[in-house]
């Protein structure tokens, strides 16, 4: 893994009292792209990173805070974020421009940006090199476990590590993910990749359906070593692909990963809308959650959308399992039970047999803890 260097501090900002803030400093100035939320009502630290990067394709440092999403706070929020890129440079001397800032956790309480001031100086006197779980930890909020992956193919690196729970749907979901290639490549090559990669992972995943204010995803070129980009882009999918997953995998009270393929449509956007309404149906996700099979709830949600189906050449599959095709078979219904009771991650497959586009989705199942988690949980 190349020299890139890490630093933690605590601002008091987690009840638990765990380390809240991560700094990430890359070697040299590296070509690195960014994409944020699209929600209109922005965290502080997003209306300041987006503003920096619109203006710059090289970066040397980026800092995160957790626990406090720097949102809705006002014009102060966007100060605080400016403070903290400024604390950064101060530290390891650069450029206050050169650092970018991230914040997740609870939305609507200023930061206390004398502690989180101290934290940045805490982070920066003792760096270390980059621990992809560790890192993940430290910018954890409600997540149960950590979120990392580390690819080698050939001289090609790809890693990353990556935070998200709850909150989850694009654009993109609660999530700051962070991902690094050894590849040398151009701003406009990876620009390209990193939003064809976003779409088909980040930007395809959905826990509730509701969309957070603070959801930043960055693609870092450390420019060691030539590589085809499509193997670049091949490796960055595949990475983004894992952190994804495992964000759907700590869905708030999930027992189930669900991956919803929609395929043979006319039309991508068709494909892709029609998996995002079945992702995201609360009527599925429940009955993932309670071992049914219940294909009548995937046809209606297939049904509601603005594209049009026929309902007769369309089938529904739950696994191997084929529930429909212009008629339901009652008896795959006892196998796919059996399938949704023993498996992880569940399968749902609607073939159009319209055309030749296809998209997949993946969702997580939802259930009591979900209420009781996001009930106790203010934001």
């Amino acid at each position: 893994m190349p020299d890139i260097l890490m630093g933690v501090g605590k601002a008091g900002l987690k009840e638990s009292g765990a380390p809240d803030l991560l700094v990430v400093l890359l070697p040299y100035p590296c070509v690195s792209s960014f994409l944020f939320t699209d929600n209109y009502f922005k965290a502080g630290s997003v209306i300041y990173s987006e503003g920096i990067a619109k203006g710059r394709d090289r970066f040397r440092a980026f800092v995160i805070n957790s626990g406090n999403a720097n949102c809705g706070t006002g014009e102060e929020g966007i100060t605080h974020a400016k403070m903290m890129a400024e604390r950064v440079a101060q530290n390891l001397d650069l450029k206050p421009e050169e650092v970018l800032v991230f914040s997740t956790g609870i939305i609507g309480r200023p930061l206390p940006i004398d502690r989180v001031l101290g934290a940045i100086d805490q982070a920066c006197s003792i760096m270390e090199p980059l621990d992809l779980e560790r890192a993940s930890e430290v910018i954890s909020t409600t997540d149960r476990f950590p979120k990392f992956d580390f690819l080698k193919r050939g001289s090609l690196e790809v890693f990353g590590f990556a935070k998200g729970a709850g909150m989850i749907a694009p654009s993109m979901a609660t999530m700051l993910a962070f991902v690094f290639t050894n590849a040398d490549l151009d701003y406009e090559i990876l620009r390209d990749i990193h939003k064809r990669v976003a779409d088909r992972t980040f930007n395809s995943i959905t826990v509730d359906g509701c969309e957070s204010t603070n959801d930043s995803f960055g693609l870092i070129s450390l420019g060691e070593v030539k590589v085809d980009p499509k193997e670049v882009e091949e490796g960055v999918l595949e990475v983004s692909e894992t952190l994804a997953k495992r964000i759907v995998e700590d869905g708030e009270g999930a027992t189930k990963i669900i991956k919803v393929t929609v395929k043979r449509a006319t039309l991508e956007m068709k494909a892709r809308e029609i998996a995002r309404t079945i992702a995201n149906s609360l009527l599925v996700k429940t009955a993932v959650y309670g071992r049914d099979p219940n294909w009548g709830r995937i046809a209606a949600a297939v049904g509601s959308t603005e594209f049009p189906i026929d309902p007769f050449s369309m089938k529904i599959y739950v696994g191997k399992h084929l529930l429909y095709d212009g008629r339901p078979h009652p008896r795959a219904e006892k196998l796919a039970k059996r399938y949704l009771e023993e498996e992880k991650e569940i399968e749902i497959t609607v073939d159009l047999g319209e055309g030749r586009n296809s998209w997949t989705y993946y969702s997580s199942d939802l259930g009591y803890e979900y209420i009781k988690l996001n009930a106790e949980y203010h934001t």
